[in-house]
C-alpha cells in the first residue's frame, strides 16, 4: 500500500474549493437578503433573479424597485455578511499544508 500525494494534493483541491465557493455564495445571498430588507423591497423574487440569472442581474432587480443605484450599499452589506460569516464558520482561507 502506497500514500500518492498527487491525488491527497488533488482531494485537498476540490474540498478547499468548494468550500469557498459555498462561503461565497452564503455570503451574497446574505449581502443581498440584508439589502433587501433595507431597501423594503420582497426578497424571494430577488432570490429568484439571482438563481436564474446572476448576481448582476440581481442587482439591477433591486436598483429598479429602489429606484436608485444599489452598489455601494450591496458592497457594505457584503462586508457586512462575511465578518458574521467569519464569527459563526471562521476564517474561510485555505489551510495550508506547511
Amino acid at each position: 500500500m502506497t500514500f500518492d500525494l498527487g491525488k491527497a494534493l488533488l482531494r485537498k483541491e476540490e474540498y478547499e474549493s468548494a468550500r469557498l465557493t459555498e462561503f461565497e455564495f452564503a455570503e451574497m445571498v446574505r449581502a443581498l437578503k440584508a439589502l433587501a430588507a433595507e431597501l423594503a423591497v420582497p426578497v424571494e423574487p430577488m432570490l429568484g433573479v439571482l438563481a436564474e440569472r446572476g448576481l448582476g442581474r440581481a442587482l439591477n432587480h433591486l436598483a429598479q424597485l429602489a429606484g436608485r443605484d444599489v452598489e455601494a450599499d450591496y458592497l457594505r452589506c457584503r462586508a457586512n455578511a462575511r465578518a458574521k460569516l467569519i464569527e459563526e464558520r471562521g476564517d474561510p482561507s485555505p489551510v495550508r499544508l506547511g
